[in-house]
């Protein structure tokens, strides 16, 4: 290794050797040479005096079964986090019109979106510290591999290269995938839009040449992006995917990091990514971006009822990364160093995330296994099939819970988090009155009451889920099984979704039959807490453990009180902390603390002080929030208990994010305690 640091106090030519040679940038600029390389530095590439130190290296020459290879060259800048105002340009003279220069990034690299070759030099403009190689791109880009046959698995890589292609195709084949790989290889220096319709053009002339195919995907990073530009696009899109869609890493919502301005603030060893292998392009990728202002208006695409043919639709998962580093960007505190947890989130649910940073979600063995498995079993059926199927018949009810049991243990890898949200629908079937219509919202409070339902518990309860019910089959399915709506088809088709333009409001199809069952005597109608707006439907509503029920007040007090107290069934959340569950597992706990705080509220306003602050206590149990804090200090001022309300409102004052409107309620219930001086210092 050859380490060389100089000093460039004026434009300067460099021709240097030996080691140990030291040098200074300054707003002058620079030009250094050595072993054929040239890395000029122009007027203002720094603001003040840098010392720059160059280290090159002879690395190993590997090559890549998608089309790369490193070449053995490389050079590191140091210090690895200087940022340049102005880009250092690179040469050296190449005899092969493929060479590229690149950053080395974890176990691989990304070859940077602006080099190129011209007149035998390989040229690129260099913006931070690091180490970069010579590398040779692909005699071709576009999809290789390919082979005749009816199906195969399509990986769409990401700027990024390493082995993590050819690991995941020996993954997958060890596995028991019984479809050829192949893998689309794009270049970084194009847009996402162009390499859509690359990626369009590339399987137009496979079909010309094979016919008709259909192909699983899994895509890495920005190829998620390439891959939702394509099966979004209906001027592109060939109907040429399966059922499943699995993409890693993929900035769906955007990265901060696509803006030089963030990177050169971050403290994420990934934060320069973007910059280097899209080049120009990263800001296709801003959060404010028209691209991402699309996908956002396009996500419902790939999962759900959304084809006419219901054939087309999509089972699809979101892998990504949560390995917090220092920095003030979600990057980097909720994300994977260079992805944020949100930006992946494509659909409202997708896979619990991965404690990796974003290389390591590319390249770990469990993450592709997971990867597998999730083909494995979205290549398999789609919901709207298996729902037809089902309703129609074809199919055993058992069915959907068993898939669900699949899928969902995939999504929530951690135990806790699947048997948590057993659980919890567990205690609202458990609440509901015999024989009762069940009223559900989403996924997290209606499959798994149907694996329980599977199981036998509560098989009394029809499970009415509300999204569903839009759906004239699944309608009648469950009049078969004593749902007492005693409507045709012809009557249910007639339904149809209403929109007020004057006030404003949707009425869906689903709304008007909940309406209709509301009417009926024949079977008692409840709503798991977890429907949105249920008082919306003209009823007065309590609540009655964990759902909601017809009948005046707020609460059924005794009834809740039971129920919480007696009846709840809480193993798995009393033997975890809270906070470690996934996100929106902990929002479906929270449902139990917050039919505990209804239920305190309503006996403070029995002035039964005591009791409310035992059902205080209980809710904490599901995660503290500083309302029952407050809550709980005002009810000890009632019992004129001054020091447990002073020691409650201490402990509140050590909680986080205590904002400028919290704090003046503290103070003003400091006042009511006649604790003026406090209220005044904490104001202050």
């Amino acid at each position: 290794m050859k380490k060389l640091l100089f000093i460039l106090p004026m434009l300067l030519v460099l021709h240097c050797g030996a080691p140990g040679v030291e040098h200074i940038i300054t707003q002058k600029g620079g030009v250094f040479e050595f072993d054929g390389m040239r890395l000029e530095f122009p007027e203002m590439s720094v603001v003040e005096s840098t010392a720059i130190e160059i280290e090159i290296q002879s690395t190993n020459r590997k090559t890549y079964e998608h089309g790369f290879k490193r070449l053995g060259t490389a050079f590191t800048v140091l210090p690895h986090n200087v940022f340049f105002d102005e880009p250092a340009l690179f040469s050296m003279p190449v005899e092969n019109a493929n060479t590229v220069l690149a950053a080395q990034i974890g176990n691989g690299f990304v070859p940077l979106a602006n080099a190129a070759v011209d007149g035998g030099r390989v040229t690129a403009r260099i913006w931070h510290g690091g180490t970069y190689e010579l590398v040779e791109i692909p005699q071709r880009y576009g999809i290789i591999g390919h082979t005749d046959g009816e199906r195969a698995l399509l990986i769409v890589t990401d700027v990024y290269v390493s082995d993590y292609v050819k690991n995941l195709a020996q993954t997958l084949k060890s596995g028991g995938y019984p479809y050829p790989v192949w893998t689309f290889v794009f270049p970084g220096a194009r847009s996402i839009r162009d390499n859509a319709q690359f990626l369009a053009q590339e399987l137009h002339k496979l079909h010309e040449h094979y016919g008709n195919f259909r192909l699983d995907i899994v895509s890495f990073g920005i190829g998620g992006l390439v891959t939702h530009c394509y099966v979004s696009d209906t001027a592109l899109y060939q109907r040429d995917f399966s059922s499943a869609i699995i993409t890693v890493g993929t900035p769906f919502f955007g990265s901060a990091f696509a803006d030089m301005k963030n990177s050169r603030k971050a403290s994420s060893p990934y934060r320069v990514f973007y910059i280097d292998g899209l080049g120009t392009h990263a800001n296709d990728i801003l959060p404010e971006s028209e691209l991402i202002a699309w996908v956002s208006t396009q996500k419902g695409i790939i999962r759900g009822y959304y084809f006419d043919d219901i054939e087309e639709n999509k089972n699809f998962a979101s892998l990504s990364g949560r390995y917090r580093f220092d920095g003030e960007f979600a990057e980097e505190s909720d994300g994977d160093g260079l992805v944020s947890v949100p930006a992946t989130m494509l659909t409202p649910i997708e896979p619990v995330p991965f404690h990796f940073d974003h290389i390591a979600l590319f390249e770990n063995m469990s993450i592709h296994a997971a990867i597998r498995d999730f083909v494995q079993l979205y290549r398999s059926f789609t919901w709207p099939v298996l729902f037809s199927k089902v309703w129609n018949g074809k199919e055993s009810l058992s069915t959907i819970p068993e898939t669900w049991e699949k899928e969902a243990r995939l999504i929530y890898h951690r135990p806790a988090d699947f048997d948590a949200l057993v659980e919890f629908n567990r205690n609202m079937l458990n609440s509901a009155p015999e024989n009762a219509i069940l009223i559900t919202n989403g996924d997290n409070d209606t499959y798994p009451a149907w694996f329980l339902q599977n199981k036998g518990v509560r098989t009394d309860v029809i499970i009415v889920n509300r999204s569903l019910l839009n759906l004239p089959d699944y309608a009648l399915f469950l009049q078969e099984h004593g749902l007492p709506l005693s409507m045709t088809r012809a009557e249910l088709d007639a339904v149809k979704h209403d929109y007020n333009e004057e006030t404003k409001e949707f009425v869906s199809k689903s709304d008007k039959l909940i309406k209709r069952l509301l009417k009926q005597k024949v079977r008692p109608v409840v709503f798991a807490t977890t429907v949105y707006e249920p008082q919306k439907f003209g009823y007065p509503l309590k609540l009655s453990g964990m759902v909601y029920e017809i009948g005046e007040g707020e609460i059924d007090v005794e009834q809740t009180k039971e129920f919480l107290y007696t009846s709840l069934v809480d193993d798995v959340v009393s033997s975890v902390v809270i906070d470690s569950l996934t996100e929106h597992i902990q929002n479906i706990v929270a449902n139990y603390a917050a039919s505990s705080f209804k239920l305190a509220e309503a006996l403070e306003k029995q002035e039964k002080y005591a009791d409310a602050l035992e059902a205080l206590k209980f809710a904490r149990r599901f995660g503290d929030t500083p309302l029952f804090y407050l809550r709980e200090a005002t009810m000890y001022t009632e019992l004129t208990r001054f020091d447990l309300a002073d020691s409650t409102l201490e402990a509140l004052l050590k909680m986080q994010n205590v904002d400028v409107k919290l704090k003046k309620q503290i103070a003003r219930t400091y006042h009511d305690m006649d604790m003026n001086r406090k209220a005044i210092k904490l104001l202050a």
